[in-house]
């Protein structure tokens, strides 16, 4: 059968979930050619992911998405953990605003209408193709690049070309075993049922999402978008995960939380929750992301945000090893930055899902006692974003305090006297971002060279900016309150929006633009600097 050259790209992706989806959107939105092949034929129609966070979401905006999307998901209504005797031992509360990255800190959403939303952003972006139907055979790499073979819809064998491929195709990542990169397993494994149901009549449930920390049967409720809700509920020993795919046992277990005459069951699944994180993320041009690279309990509803970080820091270092020339060694700090911190999240969330799933009544009992003395005394976070940490390692400033730290997004006024959020009017670059024109005063060397790796100086509020910087109106006045927490005057921020530094010195900021070029692999442009 003969194969047919489908094209070369600079970035073919395997898996077309939402990470994939929004790191295509990514990387064609900064210039590079992209494809992104899925087996399915069509966007699976049931939920799945149920939460993001503000920084899933600040990815997405990136993605071209229409507002309509934004406008679909709901606050989280924050969390109770209730114990053995029915008590309060443990709660979240959900953030008020200002909120300094743009959005609530978690929002609810259903996953097929945001599959659907990043679909019609593709389909805007000019440099993608997008094919589904396709069985990938094989994923080889040689020294020019890879090639990506297999089986469209019609039974055509199909062959990509590619500068760099991307598994973003789940937990049993081909990719990763091309790659030969494998999954190490971070000692957490529980059956759990998973039911999504719409409220179809009057029924009295919690406002909020509960934490039924029960000895007898700990389960999870969670008051999704508009009338959906869900319960995960633990199997218990000796229980047979297979028999909960029988109608009949899924309503009888659900009758113990709900009424089920009240509700309509959208879907019932049988999940084996896990913890685990690959051995490595990067081997060649190969690289992993969101399932593929780690998978996480649900306990703090971050497996799908840890994807979408991965896609926010994976898509700008390519772009700048496709487009600006950089080292390809900047994507070695893709695992660097990525690894660690997605294991700190997995290990927080196996701690919830040991408070949430403890089956010993004596240890149940102790568990009440010291989590309600937490409470009783303020010593336990009441933020669930307090369990998500910040950056370390990698491409960040080891000598600034503020590096790894999320810079702020403040709405921003425009000249008619209306506000739009920063990250949709300033692009995904390199950022100096300063109240001090004296702090982007970079010289004719240095501006050169910080140009030419995309970087953009803006300055804040009133005042004469730098031949070539840009100007800011932030009409909330969060970037001055987030450099003043940083004893700082100006910050260095990355494409990802995570800060790389922050100082108060423009010798400080010329070193870190230096270090930058010098770690884009431009070390003649910084020393011509």
């Amino acid at each position: 059968m003969a194969v047919a050259e489908v094209g070369k790209y600079d970035i073919v992706i395997v898996g077309m979930g939402p990470v994939g989806a929004t790191l295509a959107c990514l990387c064609s939105r900064a210039g590079m050619s992209v494809a992104i092949v899925d087996r399915e034929l069509a966007i699976f129609d049931k939920p799945r992911a149920i939460v993001l966070d503000h920084e899933a979401l600040r990815v997405l905006q990136f993605c071209g998405m229409e507002a309509a999307f934004f406008d679909t998901v709901t606050p989280h209504t924050g969390t109770d953990f209730i114990g053995v005797d029915g008590q309060l031992i443990k709660l979240f509360d959900p953030k008020a605003p200002p909120f300094e990255l743009g959005w609530a800190p978690n929002v609810m959403f259903i996953q097929p209408e945001l599959e659907e939303a990043l679909a019609r952003a593709m389909d805007r972006c000019p440099t993608l193709t997008a094919m589904r139907g396709v069985n990938i055979a094989s994923v080889t790499q040689d020294a020019d690049g890879a090639t990506v073979a297999g089986v469209d819809r019609d039974g055509k064998e199909v062959s990509f070309r590619a500068s760099w491929v991307i598994g973003a195709d789940g937990a049993n990542s081909m990719v990763r075993e091309a790659a030969g990169l494998a999954m190490e397993g971070m000692d957490f494994a529980e059956w759990w049922v998973v039911l999504d149901a719409w409220l179809t009549g009057e029924i009295d449930l919690p406002k909020k999402t509960t934490q039924y920390c029960q000895p007898e049967r700990p389960a999870t409720y969670v008051v999704g978008p508009r009338n959906l809700r869900r319960w995960e509920i633990k199997l218990l020993p000796g229980e047979d995960p297979a028999s909960y795919r029988e109608e009949a046992r899924v309503g009888e277990l659900l009758s113990q939380f709900a009424d089920i005459d009240a509700l309509s069951i959208w879907r019932s699944a049988v999940y084996r929750f896990s913890a685990a994180v690959a051995d490595g993320w990067r081997n060649g041009c190969l690289l992993i992301a969101g399932d593929a690279a780690h998978t996480t309990p649900p306990f703090l509803a971050q497996g799908l945000c840890a994807g979408m970080r991965d896609a926010g820091n994976l898509a700008w270092k390519l772009a700048q090893v496709v487009l600006r020339g950089a080292d390809p060694a900047l994507l070695d700090t893709y695992e660097t930055e990525r690894k660690p911190h997605v294991a700190q999240i997995i290990r927080h969330a196996k701690e919830f899902g040991l408070i949430i799933g403890e089956l010993d009544p004596a240890a149940a009992a102790e568990r009440d006692r010291v989590l309600g003395e937490q409470l009783r005394t303020g010593a336990a976070p009441t933020e669930r974003q307090a369990f998500v940490p910040r950056l370390a390692g990698g491409m960040l400033d080891n000598l600034s305090a503020a590096a790894g730290d999320l810079f702020v997004q403040p709405r921003i006024r425009d000249g008619d006297g209306g506000t739009s959020l920063m990250d949709d009017i300033v692009p995904p670059e390199f950022l100096i971002v300063s109240h001090d024109p004296a702090m982007l005063e970079l010289g004719t060397e240095l501006t050169s060279a910080w140009e030419a790796i995309g970087g953009v100086r803006l300055l804040v509020g009133d005042g004469a900016a730098p031949r070539g910087a840009g100007s800011l109106a932030d009409a909330e006045g969060l970037i001055r309150t987030w450099l003043d927490r940083n004893d700082a005057t100006a910050a260095i921020v990355r494409p990802d929006r995570y800060a790389y530094g922050a100082a108060s010195a423009p010798s400080e900021i010329g070193r870190m633009v230096r270090d930058i070029v010098v770690i884009h692999g431009l070390a003649d442009s910084a020393r011509a600097a």
